[in-house]
Order: C-alpha cells, then structure tokens, then sequence
C-alpha cells in the first residue's frame, strides 16, 4: 500500500530571478547601445565639421588667393559637391583641382569642364585629380580655349597612355614641358602625345621624352649656322619645315626630313646636334617608324578613349565602393556645413569672450606656469638635500658592515632550517605531518560520504511515494 506524504514548500522564486536577470541584461544591453549611438553620433559630427571646414578653407583660398568673384565660388562650389561624387571622388579633392583650375584663368563653363575631365581622367586611373587638372589646364591655355577643351585634353593623356607604356601620372606631369614650344610651332596636342607615347615604346620614360621632344621643336624653331647649312645641302630649309609642321604635323615633316637624310648619319647629326633632339629623332624614325604612323593616326581620330574606359571602370567593384564612399563623404560635407553654420554666432562668441578675458587667462596660466615651476625648483631642492645623505649613508662603511652583517645571519638562519629539515628528526616529523594531515583528509571524506547517503534517502522519501515495507526498512 502506499502512502504519499503531503509537503509543503517554499515559493520557487526561479523564474522571477530569471525575469529580473533579462531585464538586467537588456537595460545593460540598452545602456550599451545609447553609449555607442551617442559615440556615432559624436564621431559623425566630428567628421563632418573636418569635411566642412576643409572644403571652406580650399573655397576661401580660390576666392582669397586667386581673386574668384563670390558669385563664382557659389557656382564651382556647386560643381565640386555634384561632379565629384559622380566620379567617386571626394568634393574635397574635387575643389583642390578647382584651386588649379582657377589658377589658371578658367572660369566658368571652362573650369567645370577641364573638372569633370580631371575627374573622369582620375577615375580611370591617369592620376590625381590635381595632376590631372594641372596639364588640361596648361594644354587649354597653351593651345586656347576656342582650339581645345578639358575633355579633349583628358582624351589625348589616355590616349597617349593606352598607345605607350607610360605611366599615366608621370605622363601626366611631363607633357607640360613641351606645351609652349609646340602650340607657338602649330603642333596639336595630341601629335605631342603621340610623340611621346612613341617614344616610350623603346623604352624611353616620360620625362626623357619629353626632354627629347621639346629639343626637336627647338631645333625647328631655331637652327643652329650648322643645321641651316646642312639643310640647304639637303634642299630643305627650316621655314619650309616650320610650315610642313603647321600645315602637315610633326611625323609628315619628321618623314621628310629623314628621307632627305637618307640614312646620312651625319647629316642627321649636323641638323640635330643636339644628342636629345637626335635621340628623339632615331627613337621616332627608326626601325619602329611605321608603328609610330599609326599612333599618330590612332591619336587624331575622334574616338573619346576616355569615354570609354569610364564605361568599362563604371561596373568594377572598386568604382562602385569609391562612388558610395564619396556620396557618404557628401553626406557628411552638408551636415558640417549646416553644424559649421549654427556654431558660427557660438565662435564668435567664443572669440568676443577671448578677447575680452584674454589678459586674464593669460595671467592665470603664468600663475599656474609660475606655481609648478616653483613647485619642481623646490622638488630640485629637495633631491639636493635629500641625495648626499643618502650618498653619504650608502657610501658610509659601518653602515654597509651592518647591512652586511643582516645578510649573512640570515643566510645562516636558512641554512639551518634546511639541515634541520634534511637531519632524521626532520624527516620524521615531516611523515607524522603528513599521515596525519592524510587521515584527516580521509575521515572527513568517509563523513561526507555518510551524510550525501543520509540526505539521497531522504530526497527520495521526500519526492515520491513511499511503501511501508521502506518505512519499516527505514525504522
């Protein structure tokens, strides 16, 4: 038969602990999430008043250094903000090129062109945006706005990049070189990037080419007695190359010159005895000569090369992470500029507040400045009191006899503990020690024993039904 024992037991306050634990997690958890939200939030107004003054800095130092008109700044302002992200540059960089741009003399509708160009040239990989914009404005001014623009000055560098083997920022920044010489002498733009990408093709790099090309065109422009000489020999003479070159461009007038040279080294040496120009010549005519013809071709077609890479650099990963990163860069420039545009009455503010308290301030760090320099020349006369005691103590014989005398007697007590522990005596106290420390440990262990079987029986007659056979087991 079997009886069951009522029990009664306390409330089990589990669950409600386990409640008021989650709800303690979770306002932790939401403490956390304010804390880094207010961090965000920080950290995107710190970096947006960076952009924000930045970006006001590059504008007032066109309209401060270069002249622009209020007006003007309010339209290339615009540009930068709008064409920069276009082309997954920063509008910060963007106003950098316009410093350039303006710089030299463009205005305008110009300016936003040869900026969209340096941008797109900058996309496609032929450099900073400032480089690039450096020689489209040297190459605009040289040869005029009404004879070439930003994009087609753009188009040539990639052309002449895509033709070579250049590298495409330090084509960038020797093509200028040559510039004056060559719109004076009627050489289009893109016969001097031809030129120069024909040159690389022997190995020659930018800068030496450049060099190269800028000597032949002097030798044109002005030919030494020699070369005038030489050139009569040849039925030539250097007004009738100088109108080839306007009229038939630099490759037509370099062909007639090397037929009428006719493998005549000399004579090819007496017209350009300058060792550049000469190198640039054989480097031009040589054995590489037809492949130039095309380049030459290839460079004045129609074709916008720069179109077309920006297509195929358009659906990179790259371009696409640049473009998101710029527009979060724009983002962040118009909250700095809204941040940057209510702080400026508390600036001012703060400035009135400096100017009218800033004897005062000032008096109060000199006082501070005064009080620690007082307080290290006191430190300093301290250590000077302080240090030859000490000197003196540490150098003092007495003084270390004694310390002397410490070491050794405790080195003596060591040393008898360890004799007295190896000795027999020491031994046998160590093994009493231990057996008794170890019976111990063994009679507490079977205690323990006892009591988890006592407190096992009387759980189980605790939890479940019991039968009087157990409770007479149990009497």
């Amino acid at each position: 038969m079997a009886i069951f024992i009522p029990l009664v037991t306390k409330f089990d306050d589990k669950g409600l602990k386990g409640a008021q634990k989650a709800l303690a997690g979770f306002a932790n958890f939401a403490t956390d999430i304010a804390r880094v939200a207010s961090a965000a939030v920080a950290g995107v107004a710190v970096a947006s008043v960076k952009e924000a003054a930045q970006f006001e800095t590059s504008l007032a130092k066109i309209q401060g250094l270069v002249g622009v008109t209020a007006d003007e700044i309010g339209e290339l302002e615009d540009a930068a903000k709008r064409l920069g992200p276009e082309f997954g540059i920063s509008a910060n960089e963007a106003v950098d090129a316009l410093f350039f741009i303006t710089s030299a003399g463009l205005r305008g509708a110009g300016a936003t062109e040869v900026l969209e160009a340096s941008l797109k040239g900058a996309a496609i990989g032929l450099g900073d945006t400032k480089t690039i914009a450096d020689l489209a404005t040297s190459a605009v001014n040289a040869y005029g706005e009404a004879q070439l623009g930003g994009a087609e000055a753009v188009d040539v560098l990639a052309e002449a990049v895509r033709l070579g083997k250049l590298e495409p920022a330090e084509l960038a920044g020797a093509m200028g070189q040559v510039l004056p010489l060559a719109s004076n002498l009627g050489v289009s733009f893109d016969q001097v990037g031809a030129a120069m990408a024909g040159m690389s093709k022997t190995g020659t790099d930018a800068a030496a080419a450049s060099t190269q090309l800028r000597q032949i065109f002097a030798t044109l422009a002005k030919p030494t007695v020699g070369a005038n000489k030489a050139l009569a020999e040849l039925g030539l003479s250097a007004q009738g190359l100088r109108d080839q070159l306007r009229g038939e461009g630099l490759f037509a007038t370099l062909e007639t010159l090397t037929t009428a040279f006719d493998g005549n080294i000399e004579a090819t040496t007496e017209v350009f005895g300058n060792i550049r120009a000469l190198s640039g010549v054989l480097d031009l005519m040589g054995a590489s000569a037809e492949d130039n013809r095309e380049v030459f071709a290839l460079m004045a077609d129609d074709i916008k090369i720069s179109n077309e890479a920006m297509s195929i650099t358009a659906e990179t990963a790259e371009f696409k992470f640049n473009k998101a990163m710029a527009k979060t860069q724009a983002i962040l420039l118009e909250i700095g500029l809204a941040l940057l545009e209510r702080l400026q009455p508390h600036l001012d503010r703060l400035l009135d507040f400096m100017e009218d308290n800033g004897p005062v301030i000032e008096q109060m760090f000199d006082k501070i400045f005064g009080t620690v320099e007082t307080l290290t020349g006191k430190l300093g006369e301290l250590g000077d009191a302080v240090m030859p005691v000490v000197i003196d103590l540490f150098t003092n014989e007495t003084f270390m006899e004694s310390l002397e005398r410490i070491g050794e007697a405790f080195l003596n007590i060591v040393n008898e503990v360890i004799k007295f522990i190896d000795s027999d005596l020491g031994q046998f106290l160590l093994k009493i020690t231990s057996s008794v420390i170890i019976a111990g440990v063994n009679a507490l262990a079977v205690a323990f024993s006892f009591l988890n079987d006592v407190l096992k029986e009387f759980n189980r007659l605790l939890t479940g039904p019991v039968s009087q056979t157990d409770l007479l087991d149990n009497v």
